[in-house]
């Protein structure tokens, strides 16, 4: 019931629009104008809208032939209309032979010809409206046949007229901007004149308008069944499309990343189904309304204009994708030299990586970085010949979007260039390396990511540090993994202990000798070793120095020396203090160890003196 309704206000639009477009034109059919306001030749030439410049010796020859042709005859009473000129002017001074756009004198929406010439003050585009509104009114006027017309010679100037009726007047100044003569102009536009006349009235019988509402209803049918097709069609093909794509790829991964689901490739596919569907339903109306209009004089020019402006894109996005068919093809050759420089760089330096391909001072851990940056280089390179040949590259906007962006880069990113710069250099002056233990701005820990703009610690707290590489360069970089991995050669770690002067310096070696060979993680060869270094006013300090390779465990291995040091003391009888002395030296123990005194040693007793 629904849809009966929807099919009957359907039918009753259909019925108003046919009556709205086909009532005027009949009026028109059956009630020709015969009190047209025609203007004569002679009060046209008072007005002095139509004077042209005198003709040459040719279009004057051509007045006095007498092997004119059929069309063209002199009116003795027109010769007369000269006497009827302002005195003392000359014609040429009404004529403006400047560059001006062309005006098209259009019937139906169909151009006849153009006006390129304007007379004095009237403009081509007054001109092609006064001989648009003259034809108009003479088709509608039954009585005038298309053979009453004529073209009238007149001081070297061609009159298109019927009867007393003036149309258009043509000069030598029209012949030579349609780039013909003035006689071959004038016969021209007199059978197009003729030929619109006789299309006008003929478009405009009863046997036209019924021929044009059979072909609006044909049209109309055809139209709701294209209509309902899609409505069904699209959905069909888009199911099957869906049912495709989840027997092919459900989900779309990269290097085991999910960058669609299932769900969004479906919603993906439905908003370009309703595209596709919305884009084709306009253009099946777009193409429907111009072909209704164009079935009846009266909306005729419509439809011309509508489907104009159509063909107008389709011309304009063809002829632009037709021209630039060179420069797609000069960027193609661009894309493809930097695709195969690219795949060059990467075959090039991956051999270095792998040892291929030995280079003198460069190293292989640079040929990762190197690549990227000869990447970028290669990109960029192409990115600035490619730019040229962009569609608009050289308009203002453009030009202006590109300023806009370099200001940007420019005056907002000079800590990111100098954090790009600072990781350029850490990379070619060999600081570090991925995986290796360093200390740096304060921070002890492993490398654990290295990039253009700043650098990744891992503390042994698993305190992830970014650094920026600007803020890294100007500080003082110790990396404890460079001599294990260059030099073959095993880190030193190092403690230090102070002990009185009264414990054997020769014990203290061999104690703490032991406790680091006791140590996890260090080397048994070579042998730790120690070192006096200072020997200050109350105690010795003892440097014990030990040898590892394993770096990435330093702070286990510095736990575990101190450990052992205070069990190999202990078990030694070996305080760890750092004594400070006020010593009065009688009554006291000398600090002099006993290896070194006496057999027979014994400290001295108190002396007290009294008066």
């Amino acid at each position: 019931m629904n849809s009966f309704k929807i099919r009957r206000k359907i039918v009753l639009i259909i019925i108003i629009f046919f009556i709205v477009i086909i009532n005027p034109v009949s009026y028109t059919q059956n009630h020709p104008k015969s009190d047209v306001d025609y203007v004569s030749t002679e009060s046209n030439f008072k007005k002095g809208n139509y004077l042209y410049a005198q003709g040459t010796d040719e279009t004057k020859s051509e007045e006095t032939n007498p092997d004119k042709t059929k069309s063209e005859e002199t009116n003795p009473e027109d010769i007369k209309l000269d006497e009827k000129l302002p005195q003392g002017k000359d014609s040429s001074e009404s004529v403006t032979t400047e560059e001006i756009e062309p005006a098209p004198v259009e019937i139906d929406g169909k151009e006849l010809f153009s006006i390129q010439i304007s007379i004095g003050d009237i403009p081509p585009e007054k001109r092609a409206q006064e001989i648009e509104e003259k034809i108009i009114k003479i088709a509608e006027d039954n009585t005038v046949l298309p053979e009453e017309l004529k073209i009238i010679n007149f001081e070297g100037l061609k009159f298109i007229q019927a009867g007393d009726i003036f149309i258009a007047g043509f000069g030598q100044a029209d012949a030579e901007a349609a780039n013909q003569s003035l006689s071959l102009l004038a016969d021209e536009r007199l059978e197009t004149i003729k030929t619109a006349i006789i299309e006008y009235r003929e478009s405009r019988t009863q046997e036209s308008i019924i021929r044009g509402v059979i072909t609006a209803v044909i049209s109309t049918i055809a139209a709701i069944i294209a209509w309902i097709l899609l409505n069904r069609t699209l959905p069909h093909y888009f199911n099957k499309f869906r049912q495709w794509q989840e027997q092919r790829f459900r989900s779309v991964h990269f290097q085991g990343l999910q960058f669609l689901s299932s769900g969004q490739i479906n919603k993906f596919i439905y908003v370009i189904f309703n595209i596709i569907r919305f884009f084709l339903i306009a253009l099946l109306i777009y193409i429907y309304i111009p072909f209704i209009l164009s079935s009846f004089p009266a909306t005729k020019p419509y439809a011309v204009k509508l489907l104009g402006s159509f063909w107008n894109a389709i011309n304009l996005v063809s002829g632009g994708i037709i021209g630039y068919i060179p420069n797609i093809f000069i960027i193609g050759l661009i894309c493809f030299m930097a695709y195969y420089s690219l795949r060059f760089a990467r075959i090039f330096f991956n051999a270095i990586t792998l040892g291929r391909i030995r280079l003198q001072g460069f190293y292989p851990e640079w040929a990762e970085p190197t690549y990227k940056l000869v990447t970028f280089l290669i990109i960029g390179f192409a990115a600035v010949l490619i730019f040229p040949y962009l569609p608009a590259s050289d308009s203002a906007g453009f030009q202006g979007v590109s300023l806009f962006a370099g200001a940007l880069v420019t005056f907002g990113s000079t800590a990111v260039i100098s954090n790009i710069v600072s990781g350029i250099v850490l990379i070619y002056t060999r600081s570090f390396q991925m995986g290796d233990v360093i200390r740096a701005n304060g921070y002890t820990g492993q490398v654990v990511e290295k990039t253009i703009l700043s650098t990744r610690i891992l503390t042994p707290d698993n305190e992830v540090i970014t650094i920026p590489n600007g803020s890294l360069i100007g500080s003082e970089i110790t990396n404890y993994t460079a001599i294990i991995r260059d030099q073959k050669q095993p880190l030193i770690i190092k403690t230090t202990i102070t002990l009185g002067y009264d414990v054997p310096w020769r014990k203290v070696h061999q104690v703490l000798v032991e406790a680091a060979k006791a140590g996890e993680g260090i080397l048994t060869e070579p042998e730790p070793f120690v070192f006096q270094t200072s020997l200050d006013d109350y105690y010795v300090a003892y440097t014990i120095k030990a040898y590892t390779n394993e770096p990435e465990k330093m702070g286990f291995i510095y736990s575990q020396l101190h450990q052992n040091i205070q069990d190999k003391c202990n078990e030694a009888d070996i305080e760890i203090l750092s004594p400070h002395y006020r010593a009065v030296r009688d009554g006291h123990q000398t600090t002099i160890p006993e290896d070194y005194l006496p057999d027979d040693y014994l400290a001295p007793s108190f002396r007290i003196d009294s008066k």
